[in-house]
């Protein structure tokens, strides 16, 4: 059984949640298609990794990042999709 999926892209766009507990971060494999777009939600367990493999905060992700994101299999229907991310890595 597969316990997450990934997807590959860069960052458009990064916003609080309406109630400020968690970070909006979207992605996008072409960031003028909005139909390529997943918005992660990203929270106080989400690992974000640099480059090197080292831990970073959610505010050393920039728009124009390239990242790989590991997030959960259940996603919401609309679009973009959103899903809780569990592994952020900027490549």
């Amino acid at each position: 059984m597969k316990c997450c999926s990934y997807k590959i892209g860069v960052i458009v766009e990064i916003m609080d949640s309406s109630d400020g507990r968690y970070k909006l971060i979207t992605i996008g494999q072409d960031p003028k298609d909005i139909y390529t777009f997943t918005r992660l939600v990203v929270g106080n367990e989400t690992l974000i990794l640099n480059c090197e493999y080292n831990e970073i905060i959610v505010d050393d992700l920039k728009v124009g990042d390239f990242v790989v994101a590991y997030h959960s299999n259940v996603m919401t229907m609309s679009i973009p999709p959103q899903t809780s991310a569990y592994i952020i890595e900027v490549k």
